[in-house]
């Protein structure tokens, strides 16, 4: 049953990044100011990050600190590309 479950969260995770593709895309149709739409596509890459080193590599099982290495890489790397387009 676990490896089920696993199968279930990492399709239902693959579709999120799906989804979030899509939106990332038709994002600037709907928001004409520029800050905004690099603030939210940042936060698209955010939670994008944060799936793929939760489910697919599978590091919330892993010991804390390479979770968070990595999610810090994930969070960093957005704030340090807003600074320079918005600065």
């Amino acid at each position: 049953m676990q490896n089920n479950k696993t199968i279930k969260k990492a399709i239902s995770s693959w579709l999120l990044l799906i989804v979030l593709t899509i939106a990332s895309i038709f994002l600037i149709d709907f928001i004409d100011k520029r800050s905004l739409y690099i603030i939210s596509a940042l936060i698209i890459v955010f939670v994008k990050g944060q799936q793929i080193v939760d489910i697919f590599m599978e590091l919330n099982k892993a010991p804390k600190f390479w979770r968070l290495l990595l999610l810090s890489y994930v969070v960093l790397l957005p704030i340090i590309i807003a600074t320079i387009y918005l600065v």
